[in-house]
């Protein structure tokens, strides 16, 4: 849950209300607050309101509930004489821009701006993956033809924030905080991209600015960049930093972007428009309330909002609520502004009661029958090392991760039985007999589909160990179970040969059984023999398989 903090009086004086209204206010626009001995106000919020990361959104959502402004007015926008020029970036193609003017940023105003564009890169932005902000002192700018574009890192230089001496790109990614936090989210080889002007590079997205346009108190025109991957995220970041620095009496100056096919302003300032019948959410929130009501709620919660004559809302959402999709999200401002604790609670009648599946009631039996067979069970990671699926010849069945954290985990268990000899390889050398089971899930290649199904298997090893050490408790599970089965000889690659079988229950294939080949425990490097056994519990209950098309 994103935290942000301000000075209490700050926050007290532009609201002009007491500690304790701002702290029950706040609850209950659904946010924790705490306040330390310097004077600080934490206010934790929920993920789902980016436009509440700053001063001002906070501001206007307290007021709202006051009843003090309601409804939203659009920033009155101009087009300045920025103009960027996108060339290709492959790794973040998309890039918009602002122009915030007449502001006048002091230290503490710098402070909440700066954590309003962490907080909005960590969440929106994914940890600046999906979206990054730059923000300029706009006077300071070399130039307004502003290019974006990739640069060689070993061949551009810039004088990166809070550093006199120039760098390379490639020293800036190795040498400054940020580069190593996000130097490689956007490197692709030797090029990175790079917002230029007038021959500097005044931004190195998503890592750093330069210190060409550091945004100083006193500062008081902006210009914004955002860039990213996403087009509708990019346009939804730049509108809430827009608003919420509008509110605080800047002026908007549109910038214009000329890609190659179109051009474009931004930003968008986009106002969705959405249609709520009020008997509709007023059965969302579970109490019946007047239409007049519900406009009245949807007005403080900073919405424009019609009645018309069939008693139908025309509600306009502002370009800050990024949040809101649909009615569910108006019902539940509509809650919050009427009040929850005048909505009271309403006690549902359970006209039904759950059941366990048929495959959890299996599992939870044959756990208590293996472990009074004397099996003890084990619980796997379903991410195993190439070197086992190998050693098996599961390579043609295994689904292989494709960019793994660690060469070790980069398999997804196509058996069981894997997990069963990677657990026993670790533990060769422990007191004899080892006893394990395991109920899990595996996902493996079956010609055209992935297919991922529950199973149960359990092994045996000990110093000497034959074919009737693992047959005997699985004949024993099988008896409990009641279960009609037949076994038939039959020759597996990773069984010793004539010394394993399929088991077949209602004539279905559904399991096997077996000693181990020396050859595979060779390769495992597992110095004791060891006798498996496997059952596919989805084909006894028919639960818990699934069946999907390869792409």
């Amino acid at each position: 849950m994103p935290v942000v903090k301000f000075k209490v009086n700050r926050v007290l004086q532009s609201l002009d209300i007491d500690l304790d209204q701002l702290e029950e206010l706040l609850f209950r626009l659904k946010c924790e607050t705490e306040i330390d001995e310097e004077g600080y106000i934490y206010i934790e919020l929920n993920p789902d309101r980016p436009d509440m990361y700053s001063l001002e959104g906070i501001v206007r959502s307290v007021k709202g509930l006051l009843g003090r402004e309601k409804g939203f007015v659009l920033p009155k926008t101009t087009t300045s004489d920025i103009k960027i020029m996108p060339e290709h970036v492959a790794s973040r193609p998309i890039v918009a821009g602002a122009v915030i003017r007449g502001l006048n940023l002091d230290d503490d105003g710098i402070e909440e701006l700066m954590q309003f564009q962490e907080k909005l890169h960590d969440t929106i932005g994914r940890r600046r993956r999906k979206v990054a902000i730059g923000i300029h002192d706009f006077d300071k700018l070399p130039n307004k033809e502003i290019f974006y574009k990739e640069v060689d890192i070993n061949e551009s230089y810039m004088k990166p924030l809070n550093r006199n001496e120039t760098l390379s790109v490639r020293e800036v990614l190795l040498k400054t905080e940020q580069g190593r936090k996000y130097g490689n989210i956007s490197l692709r080889g030797s090029k990175h991209p790079a917002l230029i002007a007038g021959g500097e590079i005044i931004s190195l997205p998503p890592v750093i600015n330069s210190e060409v346009t550091r945004v100083e108190p006193g500062t008081r025109n902006l210009f914004i960049d955002v860039t990213g991957t996403d087009l509708r995220s990019v346009l939804g970041v730049l509108d809430i930093i827009t608003c919420n620095l509008a509110y605080m009496g800047g002026k908007v100056d549109k910038v214009k972007i000329f890609y190659e096919d179109k051009v474009m302003e931004t930003p968008y300032l986009s106002v969705k428009e959405l249609n709520a019948d009020p008997k509709e959410l007023s059965k969302i929130i579970g109490v019946e309330l007047k239409p007049s009501t519900i406009k009245d709620a949807l007005e403080r919660a900073r919405y424009v909002v019609e009645l018309d004559e069939q008693g139908l809302l025309k509600v306009k959402v502002p370009p800050f609520r990024v949040d809101v999709l649909g009615t569910a999200d108006l019902a539940e401002d509509v809650a919050i502004m009427v009040g929850y604790e005048k909505i009271g609670v309403k006690k549902n009648p359970v006209t039904l009661r759950g059941n366990l599946l048929k495959m959890t009631l299996l599992k939870r039996k044959l756990r208590d029958i293996l472990v009074g067979l004397g099996f003890t069970e084990i619980i796997q990671l379903t991410l195993l090392s190439p070197e086992i699926i190998k050693a098996l010849n599961m390579e043609n069945k295994a689904l292989i991760v494709s960019n793994p954290v660690q060469i070790e985990h980069s398999v997804i268990r196509p058996s069981l039985i894997v997990s069963l000899l990677d657990f026993l390889r670790e533990n060769q050398h422990k007191e004899k007999p080892i006893k394990v089971f395991e109920i899990g899930k595996v996902a493996f290649r079956e010609g055209e589909y992935i297919i991922e199904e529950e199973r149960m298997a359990l092994a045996v090893m000990n110093s000497s160990v034959s074919y009737e050490d693992i047959q005997a408790p699985l004949y024993s599970i099988l008896k409990v179970l009641s279960l009609k089965y037949d076994v038939k000889a039959f020759d597996l690659p990773f069984f010793l040969k004539g010394r394993s079988a399929i088991l077949l229950v209602d004539e279905a294939e559904t399991g096997w059984l077996g000693e181990m080949s020396p050859e595979v425990l060779e390769k495992l490097r597992i110095e004791y023999p060891i006798a498996v056994a496997e059952i596919r519990l989805s084909s006894l209950t028919g639960e818990g398989s699934y069946k999907i098309r390869s792409l």
